[in-house]
């Protein structure tokens, strides 16, 4: 399905309408008429949270436990504090809904460029989802001292019990987190959600997986795929730190709540450099590749794994070779030959060419002409949930940790 002109700014228009309401919600917040619960609340389900750790006056959610971001270059550790792909499930009759957090103000690096100016300042969106359907999309404050954002508000009708999915904010910038409590109408009940008998994909790639490139977190292709395909994202992304690490495969490797892993690689090595910044040959990276591969399969001998290749990017579009003489389309072209050489023992592996999703600057931020723009966010579901559809078909949930 193409994104037109006319589809695009209708989208905006909604998206602006929604904002907007979710606005309106986040300002109605009366504390007094709540009762908060701890994040870590029995009755809540949480995604895409590997661990919570104790803070001054609440907890952090973190994508990857300290134990294992102390393994991994500190860059990737850095990105593993975001909340990309991190939601809160939970069924109640409340109507009134709110979190209490504090955003927390990560250090400009030196040189700070302008666009990370521009990250700094977007604000930090909610997504929610009501009985399965997006119900409405609310900014936070761009602040960092505790704040309440109401995040649904449904006061003037009925009580009415519902299930509720809140989708965390999923940049690199005001989504680092303390979760303070969440907040209920005092005499509303609250259950933890109905299971979801569904495949779950964790996905690890760059900051195009992390969600770079998108306004909110239910535009990530991640998320979007997911809902296309019926299966639950874990978003392992971790935006410009994602080397194909073996450390990294070691963490994804020891974990036991995924049935397919989705791998897209390759983008920040295109410049021959590796996490430490020194000199990676293409053969070398070939090599790490299929390290990577090789790690993962020793713990999941069975587990389906879909390789896609790096998207379209800038040094495509100008034709410009890296310090060590090689081309993007170089690095493609190795990913694919260490998967097909895989694939002739493992027969539960899979390729996909990034340039089938995305291959035309239409669909890329024109400021950087990297990261896909909303449009080429929602090709790239579409291209990888049309992939996986015929393989999460064999996939089987019952034995899934969860």
């Amino acid at each position: 399905m193409s994104s037109s002109p006319s589809r695009m700014r209708f989208g905006c228009l909604v998206f602006l309408t929604l904002s907007l309401a979710g606005l309106a919600q986040g300002q109605r917040t009366k504390p007094d008429d709540l009762k908060w619960l701890s994040p870590d609340d029995s009755q809540f389900r949480w995604l895409n949270v590997a661990d919570w750790e104790q803070k001054t006056g609440g907890l952090q959610p973190v994508r990857m436990p300290k134990s294992w971001r102390d393994k991994i270059p500190d860059r990737s550790a850095a990105r593993a504090l975001s909340t990309a792909g991190v939601a809160l499930r939970l069924r109640t009759d409340s109507n009134k809904v709110a979190i209490r957090l504090t955003f927390l103000d990560v250090p400009d690096a030196a040189n700070i460029s302008p666009e990370s100016a521009w990250e700094r300042a977007r604000p930090p969106y909610f997504d929610v989802y009501r009985d399965g359907k997006f119900l409405a999309n609310v900014p936070a404050k761009i602040a960092y001292y505790e704040q309440d954002v109401t995040v649904f508000d449904n006061s003037s009708a009925p009580k009415k019990q519902s299930e509720l999915t809140i989708l965390f904010p999923h940049y690199y910038r005001n989504a680092e987190a303390i979760v303070n409590g969440i907040g209920l109408e005092k005499d509303s009940e609250v259950l933890p959600p109905a299971p979801r008998n569904v495949p779950v994909v964790l996905f690890h790639g760059d900051s195009i997986t992390h969600g770079h490139g998108v306004t909110s977190p239910r535009e990530t292709y991640v998320w979007q795929t997911c809902e296309m395909a019926n299966c639950e994202a874990l978003n392992l992304g971790f935006g410009g730190s994602a080397w194909t690490d073996i450390p990294v495969a070691d963490y994804i490797a020891s974990r036991n709540d995924w049935n397919v892993l989705v791998l897209m690689l390759g983008t920040n090595s295109f410049g021959g450099r590796d996490a430490a910044g020194k000199v990676e040959t293409l053969a070398q990276y070939r090599d790490k590749y299929g390290a990577f591969l090789d790690t993962v399969r020793a713990k999941h001998p069975a587990a389906p794994i879909l390789c896609i290749s790096p998207i379209l990017t800038h040094e495509d579009i100008i034709r410009q070779k890296n310090k060590n003489g090689d081309f993007a389309q170089d690095y493609r072209n190795a990913i694919q030959q260490v998967v097909e050489q895989h694939q002739q023992r493992d027969h539960n592996l899979y390729f996909l060419d990034g340039l089938k999703l995305i291959n035309d600057p239409l669909y890329l931020m024109v400021i950087d002409q990297v990261h896909p723009n909303e449009g080429g966010s929602l090709k790239m579901a579409e291209g990888i949930a049309a992939t996986l559809k015929p393989i999460l078909k064999d996939v089987h949930v019952t034995n899934l940790s969860k």
